[in-house]
This record gives C-alpha cells, structure tokens and sequence, in this order.
C-alpha cells in the first residue's frame, strides 16, 4: 500500500467522521429546538394553572382568615351568654334559695314555740 492510497484512506474515514459528527449535531440541535417548543408551551400550559393555584390559596387564605374572625365572634357570643344565662339563672334562684331559707328558718321557729307552749 502506498502513502497516498493510506492518506486517501485516511481522509476518506475523517470525512465520514466529520459527517457523522454533522449529523449528530443536526440532531442535537433540532432535538433542543423540540424541547425549547415543548417547554414554551409547557409554560403556556401550566400558566393558568399555576395562576388559578395562586387564587386558590389565596381564597383558602382569606376563608382562613375569615374563618378566624368568624370564631372568635362566636367564641365571644357563647361567653357572654354562659354569663348571662349564668346571672338570669342566679336571679331565678336566688329568690327561690331565699324563701327555701326563710320557710326553714319559719318552720324551726314554729317548731321551736310550738314544744314550749
């Protein structure tokens, strides 16, 4: 074999790698293309979903919140009126407690001046 039969050779199989190396980037190039399309509409696509994610947790947060306000009314609204059923309740009773009292206290006497005689 002569050198310029292995120089052609040689220059043969650089161009076939060259080639080759060509169409790889090729590939590789359109393939970032592809996924640069893909992810854009990807992004498009979960907009509005990350969009209606966002009103989302801000309605929760405000329900939340409103919720909040909303027990502590009612917290407040079951305290005043355990106080006030707890002081009609004594108004009620206290009279009845008082005459129980003072009928006692009419019987022991009755009883009492009624042994001496």
């Amino acid at each position: 074999m002569s050198v310029s039969a292995g120089v052609t050779i040689i220059a043969i199989v650089m161009i076939i790698i060259l080639l080759i190396i060509a169409v790889t980037a090729v590939v590789l190039i359109r393939t970032q293309l592809r996924l640069e399309r893909l992810l854009a509409r990807v992004e498009q696509d979960i907009g509005p979903l990350v969009f209606d994610a966002k009103v989302a947790l801000a309605d929760i947060k405000h329900i939340t919140q409103t919720g909040r306000v909303q027990m502590g009314r009612v917290d407040s609204t079951l305290r005043y009126l355990s106080q006030e059923i707890m002081d009609t309740t004594d108004t009620l009773v206290r009279p009845i407690h008082e005459m129980g009292l003072w009928y006692r206290a009419l019987r022991t006497g009755w009883r009492y001046f009624s042994r001496k005689h």
